[in-house]
């Protein structure tokens, strides 16, 4: 793991391809051979499905020449004609006893199948009455037929084709049913083509018949067409059916198999392995050979990808290398230079790099500029001391020559002038403490009573644990010179104008309060937007609301409320009290 931290994006990139390409070849093979086990499924089903059918097709015909062969053995005049010729020993008797055996055994095969090529009945003397097809047996088979008869005691047996006989012959013994004895009386045996029962029951041609018949080690189907390596290797399978692919006479053999229930023989269904998946093996090939060049070219293109994913990446990397360095004369250069890129989100994180570093330059040289126009001011602000200055001179001899001809409210009028106007001019500190602020509102408050006289009626009431608490500087006055001009002046009586502190909602609300005519509603919305133009100083109320803001946070604001007769309400919301920090203000503003 920690290895693959330290590998570059563009190796990322190329083992996250290289691996997903695994995935997907993983998975296209693994579909594949999951396709080849279906059909084979499916063929092995189609198979199942011919041999089911050509088996059972077959095992109906057999058990109707089996129900043939009880017809005829259970035949009433076959029956009579076989005892008379049991106890009777003439020879003209003899012979019209089997003539009437010869016409019924042909009443009785001339309906059935064109399979049997012949009909044989040996009565109890061993003579012979056929009808169908002549052929001569070897004593031999002759024999064996007698005993598989006489073994199965009326029971149907089968012989197989051989080289005495092609033909698969059915035998079995003919006993006395009238009376129900059960005496022995003679041996029935037929003939049958089993070639013509496949070819016109099942529908196959025995010359390109890939279905095989077979009892035991003996062939039934076809007989004398199957090589003899090709007989010795099929052999049944446990349970009644299945398949498997065999190497049968040098060729690939998918073979698949059935085992009848009513005779026991095992059908066998051929195919050749290599023709049947030949065009799949060749498609096979050729996706892997697609694969292979499918690889090659996606690594190819994996590698451009990633290339073109990194080289922009490096490139920003080597230019903020350039920043680190500070030569920003250089990289402005060129970031102004006109490049080709991609509006995805590297080329957008290039762009606003570029952008960033274009206004970090830009600010950097506003910057320095400023400094030189504020060095340029407070060099001629130095100059313009001389004015206040003199102004305060002035004001100063006013005071006392006030005081010397004791015109004590000309002094104090003078005096509270004075500290406005050191208090309005001064820079030195934007933030104190309220006891200051409050200290100018005394002063503000001291001409504004020698003017409007009784008609000011002013209170004040913050408690001094909040004096300390900090505030911009001329927040207050500018409150009152509105109360005084939009409360007081309109109004021919007294106005009573409140200045007071309380704990709201974990905040500390400074309130200036006027008992004056009020506002509509609409009119203070032009207020708060800040549509309305001050007649004071020109210190409006966005403005104060935008120092508070600039001071403590978003958090602190200026709440205006009024309405028509009822006065207004000024709510200045400060940071509350807190132990020491208020004290240490405290004692800096008296000092």
């Amino acid at each position: 793991m920690t290895a693959y931290r330290k590998l570059s994006i563009k190796m990322k990139m190329f083992l996250m391809i290289m691996f997903m390409m695994a995935f997907i070849i993983i998975l296209a093979f693994g579909s594949l051979y999951y396709t080849y086990s279906v059909y084979d499924k499916q063929l092995f089903d189609k198979s199942s499905r011919l041999l089911n059918l050509s088996s059972s097709t077959v095992d109906v015909e057999l058990q109707k020449l089996e129900a043939l062969s009880l017809n005829m053995i259970s035949d009433t005049q076959i029956q009579r004609a076989l005892k008379s010729l049991l106890d009777d020993n003439s020879a003209y008797s003899s012979f019209i006893e089997r003539k009437k055996i010869t016409d019924r055994l042909w009443e009785h095969i001339s309906g059935a199948a064109r399979y049997v090529q012949s009909v044989h009945l040996i009565d109890s003397r061993g003579r012979v009455n056929k009808y169908g097809e002549t052929l001569t047996v070897s004593q031999e088979k002759y024999d064996r037929m007698i005993a598989a008869a006489e073994q199965a005691n009326g029971a149907v047996r089968w012989l197989y084709p051989d080289d005495d006989d092609p033909m698969l012959v059915m035998v079995r013994q003919v006993r006395a049913y009238e009376p129900m004895t059960l005496e022995p009386v003679g041996i029935l045996f037929l003939r049958i083509n089993i070639e013509r029962l496949v070819e016109e029951y099942a529908g196959i041609d025995s010359q390109d018949s890939d279905i095989i018949l077979k009892a035991g080690s003996d062939v039934v189907y076809p007989y004398r067409q199957l090589p003899e390596a090709v007989s010795a290797g099929l052999n049944p399978l446990p349970g009644s059916g299945g398949y498997e692919i065999k190497n049968l006479d040098g060729r690939e053999i998918f073979l698949s198999q059935k085992k009848s229930a009513y005779t026991g023989w095992v059908y066998y269904n051929m195919a050749s392995y290599d023709e049947i998946f030949e065009r799949i093996i060749w498609l096979k090939n050729i996706l892997i050979v697609v694969y292979l060049i499918a690889i090659l070219v996606v690594l190819a293109l994996g590698m451009v990808f990633a290339r073109s994913l990194t080289r922009p990446i490096r490139q920003l990397i080597s230019q903020m290398k350039e920043v680190q360095y500070g030569d920003l004369e250089n990289i402005d250069a060129n970031l102004s230079i006109p490049t080709h890129q991609h509006m995805d989100e590297l080329g957008l994180l290039q762009r606003t790099y570029r952008m960033m570093i274009t206004h970090i330059n830009t600010l950097i040289k506003e910057n320095y500029a400023s400094q030189l126009v504020i060095k340029e001011t407070e060099f001629k602000a130095l100059q313009a001391q001389i004015n206040p200055h003199f102004l305060y001179n002035a004001l100063d001899s006013i005071h006392w020559l006030a005081k010397k001809n004791r015109q004590e409210q000309i002094s104090s009028m003078v005096l509270s002038l004075g500290y406005l106007l050191r208090s309005s001019i001064s820079f030195k500190q934007n933030i104190i403490t309220i006891a200051e602020e409050l200290e100018i509102v005394n002063h503000y408050i001291t001409i504004q009573t020698y003017r409007f006289r009784h008609r000011l009626d002013f209170r004040m009431d913050v408690p001094a644990s909040y004096l300390g608490c900090a505030i911009p500087k001329l927040t207050l006055q500018p409150l009152l010179e509105n109360a005084i001009q939009y409360g007081l002046e309109p109004q021919v009586g007294s106005c009573l104008i409140r200045v007071y502190a309380e704990i709201s909602g974990g905040k500390l609300a400074l309130i200036v309060e006027d008992h004056g005519p009020g506002m509509e509603p609409e009119y203070v919305e032009q207020v708060l937007r800040g549509e309305v133009k001050t007649r004071g100083t020109g210190i409006g109320l966005l403005n104060i609301r935008e120092r508070v803001r600039l001071a403590f946070g978003e958090e602190y604001d200026v709440l205006l409320e009024s309405k028509p007769g009822l006065g207004t309400r000024v709510t200045v919301l400060l940071p509350p009290p807190s132990p020491g920090k208020e004290e240490k203000l405290w004692e800096d503003g008296c000092e």
